[in-house]
């Protein structure tokens, strides 16, 4: 005798159907906010569990379209915020690198830079760079005085650079006034005396000082006059080295 059909037995097709078709729509609804990738993943996974109970069951196509449909809008939308991302970090690179070739940005940088205090090791460096840009300023001088027909002297740091050592290309005058402009030291000429004003020697004093706070306490302080001689001290002025200082050997 046959037994009749339980209703656990026949509403369980037709529940597991419903649990799918309840999914392919979750699904689908997820797939219109896929941009936010935890929902787009969310959207991707429930759309294809969806679409393999569809397929397992026997019920109508919708389910299975509805889940397909929830796929393809939820595949379009990541792919769509994948290409947006790439494009604005590729945009934001190529902006970023201009940015930074930027003169007045670079200046910036700069003059952030000489508020930084130097370690021991690049400070004792910077007062040997210092004293060799004295010596090449000092020569430049001696050049620059046997090619003025009044037998003066140049008067201005930024004319002395752009003279130059005899014999330099433009490029290495370049570089040394790069050099002058980003040392931690301010060079300076003084009592610069030619011919010319009435004086009858002419005569100049060179200084270079080291910048605060870029270089530390008691660093080198260069100065010299027209005499060529180069002397040094430790702390106080460039008047201190005028005065007491003693000659660099």
């Amino acid at each position: 005798m046959a037994m009749a059909p339980t209703p656990a037995s026949v509403s369980s097709p037709r529940s597991a159907a419903a649990r799918s078709s309840s999914m392919a729509r979750a699904a689908l609804g997820l797939s219109i906010v896929a941009f936010v990738l935890p929902l787009g993943i969310a959207a991707v996974v429930l759309g294809h569990m969806a679409e393999k109970r569809e397929t397992s069951t026997v019920r109508t196509e919708n389910g299975k379209w509805i889940a397909r449909a929830a796929l393809w809008i939820a595949y379009l939308q990541l792919a769509l915020v994948t290409a947006t991302i790439l494009f604005a970090w590729s945009l934001f690179h190529e902006t970023a690198q201009g940015f930074q070739r930027d003169p007045m940005v670079q200046r910036f940088f700069r003059a952030s830079d000489q508020l930084q205090p130097l370690d021991p090791e690049t400070a004792r460096e910077a007062e040997g760079t210092a004293l060799a840009l004295v010596y090449q300023l000092i020569a430049i001088e001696d050049q620059a005085r046997l090619h003025r027909e009044e037998g003066s002297y140049v008067c201005s740091i930024d004319e002395l650079v752009n003279n130059g050592v005899a014999g330099t290309t433009d490029a290495e005058k370049r570089a040394f006034a790069i050099r002058i402009m980003e040392s931690p030291y301010m060079f300076r000429i003084s009592n610069c005396n030619p011919r010319a004003s009435g004086i009858e020697t002419a005569a100049y004093i060179l200084t270079a000082v080291p910048r605060p706070p870029r270089m530390p306490d008691a660093s080198a302080i260069y100065c010299a006059d027209q005499t060529g001689t180069v002397r040094q001290v430790r702390g106080g002025t460039s008047l201190d080295c005028l005065k007491s200082g003693a000659p660099v050997l």
